[in-house]
């Protein structure tokens, strides 16, 4: 099986395309994002929770340290050279968020709701502990990918993770 992957992939030794940065929501796959993307930074000026920040090559990448994503679908409208493309029935991006349970601080017996509170997609829910504290689960299937959950947690248990899509 043969996977197309960009020259700034084959540069950093990443064949399998595991260690793509995140980019913005509805970004085409990252061979051809790299060769169309003109790191005008007009994306990243057009955020409003300006998350999207200039990465290696000048080329956009999602900051969720900085906020979350609102899908608004800003950055799309300003892409001149069409790097972002949003299609109907498609999902923004293949970002999901994971909670570890080593460094939570709930998992650790200490109350804490920081991930939980701001999901609106409730992909988090709590469990409860019978003499304990509840701790956080985490539905992948139902998580959207915003980053609401990576900022606000206190132990920095949270990640944002993407899958590297099929071409």
């Amino acid at each position: 099986m043969s996977t197309a992957i960009s020259r700034m992939q084959f540069l950093r030794g990443d064949y399998s395309g595991r260690n793509n940065p995140i980019r913005p929501p509805w970004a085409i796959a990252e061979n051809i994002f790299t060769e169309l993307c003109e790191a005008c930074g007009d994306c990243s000026d057009k955020c409003p929770t300006h998350i999207i920040h200039q990465g290696r090559g000048n080329f956009p990448v999602i900051d969720f340290k900085s906020g979350e994503c609102l899908f608004c679908g800003e950055c799309v409208d300003i892409c001149k050279p069409g790097a972002l493309k949003k299609f109907d029935d498609q999902m923004p991006w293949s970002v999901t968020a994971s909670i570890n349970s080593k460094t939570c601080l709930a998992y650790n017996k200490v109350e804490c709701r920081s991930c939980y509170d701001p999901c609106e997609a409730r992909a988090i829910k709590m469990t409860p502990r019978i003499g304990g504290v509840s701790t956080p689960v985490l539905d992948s299937t139902t998580c959207t990918g915003c980053g609401a959950c990576f900022a606000v947690c206190p132990a920095q248990a949270v990640s944002m993770n993407t899958k590297p899509l099929e071409v």
